[in-house]
């Protein structure tokens, strides 16, 4: 039987995992900056590009087929249910997408960072502290605020 309690090392685990996919690839998806690069070409402005992949991104997430068809893609590295693991894979992509068309680099830690904090909202400081990233400075506070 599967050891499906989600642990903190687990979950950590997933992210990394999601991250990678995300700007790497899953055979048969595209790449965050695939994604990026798709609706902005489609759009005359990175704003309405945006508000369209979120659009479409949560309508797509919102049908099984989709999230179960991941779901022989994907061989994760922790014993995670394939129904999370797949939703927090399109939504970090989606994230990752976003920052992308707005001109960071998914390549650089910090911008990986930032992604896991709009992926998680109420525990963003939790994130920031666990990286090493001091939420107070003015540096950070203004990174933040750039953050779509």
């Amino acid at each position: 039987m599967p050891d499906h309690e989600i642990t903190e090392s687990k979950v950590g685990k997933l992210l990394d995992w999601a991250y990678e996919k995300s700007v790497n690839g899953i055979p048969g998806t595209d790449t965050a900056y695939e994604l990026a690069e798709n609706f902005m070409s489609r759009h005359d402005s990175i704003d309405k590009a945006i508000n369209s992949l979120i659009r479409w991104q949560n309508t797509k997430s919102a049908t099984s087929g989709f999230l179960s068809g991941l779901g022989g893609l994907i061989t994760l590295p922790v014993a995670i249910p394939a129904n999370i693991a797949s939703v927090t894979y399109v939504q970090i992509r989606m994230i990752a997408a976003i920052a992308h068309m707005k001109g960071y680099d998914l390549k650089d830690d910090q911008v990986k960072t930032f992604v896991f904090v709009c992926l998680t909202g109420q525990a963003a400081s939790d994130i920031l502290k666990q990286t090493g990233i001091k939420a107070g400075t003015a540096l950070t506070t203004q990174a933040i605020k750039r953050l779509p």
